[in-house]
């Protein structure tokens, strides 16, 4: 992990000594570990379920600390988007909850989620008509890291296909 350390009455960076490097602080000078942002990724949204009031969901994000120090994500709320004409109707929304990631590694979460409102009407209209739609999910993560935190945006849009309705489909029936 590097640290910043600008000595301001000599105009060039140096090394923290002592109790400064373990405290951050050293008169007029701050001291920040350089941590990089968590890397959030959709890798799928899966259909568990159908019905005439509702769609269940299998939202799998990936999230990856690319920093040697563990974070806790805090939470990571997010919401899904269905791109329905020329308007977006949110379709449902969601939260991870609390989640640590060690240092340099990664971890994949699969997040339920039920939407039971009118907007499966018009991405349904939407799907039927052309056979796919987009969707697109948006949130933040909000991260801490030992004494700060920070929030990371992320958004991702994939298309859903007749093809993977009807995988869903197969999988959720099972062999007969």
């Amino acid at each position: 992990m590097g640290y910043l350390l600008m000595d301001n009455e000599r105009g060039y960076w140096e090394e923290p000594k002592g109790l400064a490097a373990f405290w951050g602080l050293r008169t007029n000078i701050l001291i920040m570990p350089v941590l990089k942002d968590p890397v959030v990724t959709l890798e799928d949204i899966r259909l568990r379920k159908v019905s005439l009031s509702s769609l269940d969901l299998d939202v799998a994000m990936r999230l990856q600390n690319p920093n040697p120090l563990g974070l806790t994500l805090r939470e990571l709320p997010f919401t899904i988007l269905c791109s329905c004409g020329h308007t977006d109707q949110q379709l449902v929304s969601g939260n991870t909850g609390r989640v640590k990631i060690a240092g340099n590694s990664a971890t994949l979460l699969h997040i339920p989620a039920t939407s039971q409102n009118a907007a499966l009407i018009g991405a349904l209209a939407t799907f039927v008509t052309n056979g796919r739609v987009q969707v697109t999910i948006r949130g933040t993560a909000i991260v801490d890291a030992i004494i700060f935190g920070w929030s990371v945006p992320f958004e991702k849009t994939l298309p859903v296909t007749m093809e993977q309705v009807a995988g869903s489909l197969v999988r959720e029936r099972g062999p007969d």
